[in-house]
């Protein structure tokens, strides 16, 4: 570096303030500037809340007409420390180099067939239709052009890297990972994705590298798991949701989208956040944007949550804008402009060059200081400048801005050869010894060790790193590079020893294990491995149990006396899991859960509102069952779901404590809470470390996650909360005649109730149709009906109502009975089902005065006049009080020709020229007589029948029997009429 560099860059320090005190210094309150050209700006109903008593540090004001804590604003004309912010990074990240392929050969389907493919290159990779394609992948894929679905289809992708020209997904097509790897998609080209289903899972990521300048798009309603590398522009639209990290050239969020960010730094040349999109950190890091040139938020977009804050900078020729009603939650340093609009808000604190605040727009100061303690203390050496830099770290990332806020001591001595290295004294967040005592000879070892840290960290640890970010196991340093001293992998798959692995291995040397130390059963091929083994390398080992063990392999010349060589590679092996994987339940499709699908498949873990037991279960390689596995588990999180099995913003989540997981026998624990209410139980377990796998680099080898739906929680008993009498409507019902019409319909109101008693909302929709096939309805009666219908309509979320289907109720006519009361008992039975307790109640059918009778037509006996048109009437009838008191009903219609014909007959013989028919009636009303055209000559005792009559209208037959009789009646044609007269009837005849 010359002297001008430097001096430049110092200047440049200079000016900026300490990173010790980080976040306080930059944002000592709601607002203020670090500028001498710094104007502030405020309109009407503008706030400012959390000043210096309503004095804000600007240079000067335009107009100040807001508020800032409830009083009128004034300036101070003083300004707070500028901070440096670095060099733009344009390149925070390098994509390998893309591999392509000429291949000719085509991976197709279309309709709703299945096809599987196994090659490692296609010209390209196309589902349409509602088929199912599946791609394996041992590695790598090359594909020469598109990789597309359509329609409905399903792609079945093993996992692995696929290279591709580019990736088109739309309509509701789906990707499913094959194994328990990830899908990591390289393009060259173009992304364009508009799905409406969910890709990947927190446990198997569907990551995507993209290498052109162009933008990635993912739309619909698509929820995305995995991570956005792009040298592009990245745009998320719709309604859909990404979970991961997001590296772009910039970011634009549109509609009601959501990326659920990992915390971490990004930079990005422009953010924009439209309609009603969210930016929602995660992760216990503080959240960096460094943004080149415009952060833009409008609508009612959210930037950062209360929980998780953002930190933001934008460059000097950028600005920073609200509008609408958007948010931003944390904290934003602007070498430019700051425009708020509208009712915008900015919870956290704002330090620009300008101002300018119109509308209802405020910024309510959000505190977020360095942290209290010190979390841990790092070092950082640099090897070719001979410098050692301390740092008291205030959180897990050591994050510049978060470091300890107070004085700090630290003694840093060299275990390795029993020397004082540094003393850092009083120092505030870090610190640099530009001449510690570390000279590093040849074959030489330095161990740092904190002799004294002041104050103790809450970790109580040193964490040591070489100035290019290396991680020193154990804050060890040696001149020549230590051979790795452990190897891990799968519990059943292979650790290959060899050179690579062992650093050297001595050829013509006879090789036999001197050391083991494990519970289980140490393999090569087929051959078990003890002590006193003979091997060779390579040497292939596999192992059965999950645990670490230790090897010690001797190897000599074979020779005698002391030129006799010999070597000895004393090993840690670790074998972990490969997935931890829930006991999953069938219970849902393409349309979520159907209770006459599921009910039977999906496992019923236990009543609302009590904790409910989860099973987890280790796999080693090959989905092997591992017999035992003992660790802590943290961050399971469970879901309640509703029958559509998808996860909302409103879905109830618990978040589990630590689970000490032991698979023996029984490996299940109970959720930490119970259950809220009748839910699908979706349970996640992220990926974990194995406690003995955890090394001074980090984790040697993770243990894959899994996410899955484990059963179902149902309600611990029904409850009838109302009851209904019924009221049949003109009070009467006639036996045989079918359907009933009530003024008050009988009813039973029915609702789920947790285990202390709680109706339940959520037992509701296909949730409730277990009640449909365990709910019967009785008449406690004497009399015979037909079988009871029941109907069950949801009235609000979570009540049934439970009534009769009327129009399939009849009461069987089977032989004269006299009127009978129809206030009836009919009862509910709900029978115990899913380890729900059921119910039973009663109600009435029918009120006091609503009766049954047993009723039948009667026809008329009839003269007529020769040669002139007659009618013949009918008549109602029912037995009364007894079979001997014969009533006739006036007030209920019926019809003698709804599906009934006439015949007419003397001495067995049809009357030729007699026509009988029913009288006409205006439309809608019902005919209750026979017509008879005019007849040329007198004729006696003619027998009138209605044949095909309804049965609710026929009399019983005349010997008593139990059977129904057509009615009839006689018919005489004759010439003895007075005058003026056509029609006489002589008298109601029961026949």
């Amino acid at each position: 570096m010359n002297k001008t560099a430097l001096f430049y860059l110092t200047a440049l320090l200079a000016t900026a303030p300490a990173l010790a005190s980080g976040i306080p210094a930059l944002f000592p309150f709601a607002a203020q500037s670090h500028d001498q050209k710094g104007e502030v700006e405020m309109g009407w109903s503008t706030s400012i809340n959390g000043t210096n008593n309503g004095v804000l540090n600007f240079k000067k004001e335009d107009d100040l007409k807001g508020k800032c804590d409830g009083i009128t604003c004034t300036v101070s004309g003083k300004i707070t420390p500028a901070y440096s912010l670095p060099r733009f990074n344009r390149s925070p990240f390098t994509l390998p180099d893309f591999k392509k392929t000429n291949s000719s050969f085509e991976a197709k389907c279309s309709g709703s067939g299945t096809i599987r493919y196994d090659r490692d290159a296609y010209e390209k990779v196309e589902a349409q239709g509602s088929c199912r394609l599946h791609i394996a992948n041992s590695g790598d894929v090359l594909i020469k052009g598109d990789l597309s679905a359509q329609g409905s289809t399903i792609l079945y992708l093993d996992s692995g890297n696929y290279w591709l020209d580019s990736l088109k997904l739309s309509g509701s097509s789906k990707i499913i990972i094959n194994g328990n790897g990830e899908v990591n998609f390289y393009v060259k080209d173009n992304v364009d994705v508009s799905i409406s289903n969910q890709v990947g899972s927190p446990s198997q990521k569907v990551n995507i590298f993209h290498y052109d300048d162009d933008q990635v798009k993912l739309g619909s309603s698509a929820t995305w798991y995995g991570n956005i590398k792009s040298y592009g522009d990245f745009e998320l639209q719709g309604s859909s949701k990404l979970y991961g990290a997001v590296q772009a050239k910039s970011l634009e969020l549109s509609g009601s989208t959501r990326l659920y960010l990992d915390a971490g730094t990004y930079w990005y040349e422009e953010v924009d956040l439209q309609g009603s999109a969210r930016v929602i950190p995660q992760g216990d890091e503080l959240t960096t944007f460094y943004i080149e040139e415009d952060l833009e938020l409008q609508g009612s977009t959210e930037l950062g949550t209360s929980e998780n804050p953002v930190l933001a900078f934008v460059y000097g020729d950028g600005e920073a804008e609200l509008e609408g009603s958007s948010r931003i939650y944390g904290y934003v340093y602007v070498e430019g402009e700051l425009e708020m609009q509208g009712s915008t808000r900015i919870f956290g604190a704002v330090n620009v060059v300008d101002l300018e605040m119109e509308g209802s727009s405020a910024i309510n100061f959000e505190e977020l200081s360095a942290s209290d303690g010190v979390h841990h203390y790092q070092l950082s050496f640099n090897k070719e400048a001979n410098e050692l830099t301390a740092y008291a770290c205030g959180d897990e990332a050591c994050n510049d801005l978060l470091l300890y806020s107070d004085y700090a001591r630290l003694k840093i001595d060299d275990g390795e050869n029993n020397n004082n290295i540094s003393n850092f004294n009083n120092f505030i967040g870090k610190v640099t010894d530009y001449k510690p005592n570390t000279k590093l000879d040849k074959n030489k070892c330095i161990q740092f060790v904190a002799d004294k840290m002041t104050p103790s960290p809450d970790e109580g640890e040193l964490r040591c790193y070489l100035s290019d970010g290396t991680r020193l196991p154990s804050c060890k340093l040696c001149t020549e590079q230590d051979v790795q001293s452990y190897l891990a992998a799968y519990v059943y798959d292979e650790i290959t020893l060899n050179e690579e692995k062992l650093g050297e291995t001595t050829p013509n040397f006879d090789f036999y294990i001197t050391e083991l130390n494990g519970t289980g059963t140490l393999q090569t091929g087929n051959r078990v491995l003890k002590k006193g083994s003979e091997v060779s390398f390579p040497l292939d080992l596999t192992y059965n149990k999950a645990e670490a063990i230790s090897l010690t392999i001797k190897g000599d010349n074979g020779k005698n006396g002391k030129n006799k060589q010999e070597v000895e590679y004393q090993l840690d092996l670790v074998f972990v899991p490969k997935q931890l994987r829930w006991s999953a339940a069938d219970c849902s499709g393409d349309d979520g859960f159907l209770y006459a699908e599921h009910a039977a498949s999906c496992t019923v873990l236990g009543n609302a509102g009590e904790q409910v037991a989860l099973t987890l279960q280790a796999y080693g390689e090959g989905d092997k069952l591992i017999d035992d596995y003992n660790a802590q588990l943290n961050d399971i999180i469970i879901h309640e779901l509703g029958d559509d099995a998808k996860e909302t913003d409103d879905t109830p989540v618990i978040k589990q404590p630590m689970v000490n997981f032991n698979q023996n026998n029984n490996p299940g624990f109970q959720s930490a809470k119970p259950i809220s209410g009748v839910a699908l139980i979706q349970a996640t377990v992220p990926e974990t470390c194995a406690p003995y796998a955890v090394g001074d680099n980090g984790c040697m080898l993770k243990t894959d996650g899994d996410i899955a739906i484990v059963g179902r929680t149902v309600p611990a008993s029904l409850e009838i909360i109302k009851t209904q009498n019924g009221d049949i409507k003109d009070d009467v019902v006639y036996a045989g005649k079918p359907g009933l019409s009530f003024d008050t319909e009988p009813a039973f109101t029915v609702v789920g109730l947790d285990t202390k008693g709680n109706v339940l909302s959520s037992y509701s929709g296909e949730f409730a149709e277990g009640l449909v096939t365990n709910t019967e309805l009785a008449l406690s009666t004497y009399l015979e009906y037909g079988t009871l219908e029941l109907n069950i309509s949801e009235q609000k979320t979570g009540e049934h109502k439970i009534t009769l289907d009327t129009s399939m109720l009849k009461f069987i006519k089977a032989a004269p009975f006299s009127e009978t009361a129809l206030d009836l008992p009919l009862q509910l039975t709900i029978s115990d089902h899913d380890k729900t307790k059921g119910s039973e109640d009663t109600t009435t059918l029918a009120g006091e005065d609503d009766t049954l009778r047993f009723g039948f037509v009667t026809l008329m006996d009839t003269e007529i006049e020769v040669g002139k048109e007659g009618t013949m009437f009918s008549k109602l009838h029912y037995y009364g009080d007894s079979l001997k008191q014969l009533k006739e009903d006036t007030g209920t219609d019926y019809d003698l020709s709804d599906g009934s014909h006439l015949q007419a007959a003397l001495d067995g013989n049809s009357v030729e020229n007699l026509t009988l028919g029913f009288k006409l009636k205006a439309e809608g009303e019902v005919s209750k007589e026979i017509k008879v055209d005019p007849y040329a000559s007198e004729l006696k005792d003619i027998i009138v029948t209605i044949e095909g009559l309804h049965y609710w209208l026929k009399p019983a037959d005349k010997d008593n029997e139990g059977g129904l009789e057509d009615p009839e009646a006689l018919l005489d044609i004759t010439g003895r009429f007075s005058p003026g007269e056509r029609t006489f009837n002589r008298r109601e005849a029961t026949r």
